[in-house]
């Protein structure tokens, strides 16, 4: 739990370049959808290139739940892979409000099949327009937390469709049973916030009171992931504290989501449907409705019945089902391009997701015992696993 919430302390991040050309480039929308004022900041979609002067592969990198393509983890592994001779292209995840306005031909992103869809022809975009900067000479395709399981995915719809030749295929840290996984999200706020959602801002002003307390009376307070490791080695971050921390950010992450979906949709779980939110209207009620939803509720609330509007039929087992790894095992196990990686104690695996991934996977699977979920990316042996497990 702490190494998921402090990530790598300086001392044990590997030693990466420090420029590499990083560059934002627009896309055109792909869907056509007027944009609500209330979303317009996120507009437009980017996604994010550090591109080789020579020619190289290109690996495409997808973000993890509600991360952009400018994420600090997305830099990280775009880094590490330019280094061993890939241009790097990171996009945005399903579960972001640019993705969900610019790229999702369903605005209610949970639903694999449809999100890989759209990842699909956002790939195919992204190619393209990479081709302008750089000459690309073979296409991989990677990703971390959620989006290492939508790389998986999207992996198995190219290989039968034909629609992309990969060479290599990256999952770092993947959810295996995206339901199962997310259920213990909503379990580590409710269990560890006294009070639940409404006790938040109470936990969020002892966790300040005790970072600026650990990190020295005078001193100016950074923000910063050492400023955590201090509080965690002073004794003065609980277990709890810890893991309550982690749920608030998912649950952060899921506000923004179902804000955008029912204000695309109109189907009043958030935004009232007679409401016309305008750019600069106050939307504390809005979110504060949003910020309520669990995971489990943003699936019967919102997900479920928009999959069941008009003549279209979805069942809440077939959607945890579709979403499954196992729902592909044989397809995983067979291709041998597929290369994983994660930790024993990942707090979005159970110990049963972590004997399939052995079982699957085998050698090509790289397991270390401690890290929680994504909290050693940046360590020297973590990078040097992902650039061995992609040398071009």
């Amino acid at each position: 739990m702490a190494a998921t919430i402090l990530g790598t302390p300086s001392a044990q991040q590997a030693k990466l370049p420090d420029d590499v050309p990083i560059n934002r480039h627009k896309l055109a929308p792909l869907v056509e959808r007027s944009t609500p004022p209330t979303l317009a900041y996120a507009r437009p979609m980017h996604y994010v290139l550090a591109a080789q002067p020579q020619s190289a592969p290109l690996m495409v990198l997808i973000a993890g739940t509600g991360a952009g393509a400018n994420s600090a983890k997305c830099k990280t592994l775009l880094r590490a892979l330019y280094e061993v001779g890939y241009s790097v292209a990171c996009l945005p995840s399903p579960t972001s409000v640019s993705f969900i306005l610019g790229a999702a031909e369903h605005p209610v992103p949970g639903r694999m099949s449809s999100d890989v869809a759209s990842l699909s022809r956002l790939l195919r975009r992204v190619r393209a327009d990479a081709a302008r900067h750089t000459t690309i000479t073979s296409l991989s395709v990677g990703g971390y937390s959620l989006g290492a399981t939508e790389a998986a995915f999207l992996a198995r719809r190219a290989s039968q469709r034909g629609t992309f030749e990969f060479e290599h295929v990256l999952l770092i840290n993947p959810a295996v049973s995206v339901w199962d996984s997310v259920q213990r999200m909503d379990r580590l706020l409710a269990d560890n916030i006294p009070g639940g959602i409404e006790g938040t801002p109470a936990f969020i002003a002892r966790a300040l009171g005790k970072l600026k307390t650990a990190y020295g009376h005078g001193k100016p307070l950074s923000f910063s992931t050492e400023a955590l490791y201090r509080m965690y080695r002073s004794g003065r971050a609980s277990q709890r504290e810890l893991a309550g921390g982690v749920g608030l950010v998912f649950r952060l992450a899921l506000a923004n989501m179902a804000y955008a979906a029912d204000t695309l949709t109109n189907l009043g779980v958030v935004v009232p449907q007679s409401a016309r939110m305008g750019r600069y209207q106050r939307r504390g009620a809005a979110m504060h409705r949003a910020f309520e939803l669990s995971f489990g509720q943003y699936v019967h609330k919102l997900l479920l019945p928009y999959w069941n509007r008009g003549q279209r039929h979805l069942t809440f087992e077939q959607l945890k089902r579709e979403n499954s790894l196992r729902s592909i095992a044989g397809f995983l196990q067979r291709d041998k391009r597929i290369r994983a990686m994660t930790n024993a104690d990942d707090i979005i695996l159970s110990k049963g997701d972590v004997a399939f991934l052995r079982r699957t996977f085998g050698t090509r699977l790289k397991i270390r015992p401690h890290g929680g979920h994504m909290g050693n990316l940046s360590s020297r042996q973590t990078i040097r696993d992902i650039q061995q497990a992609v040398a071009p």
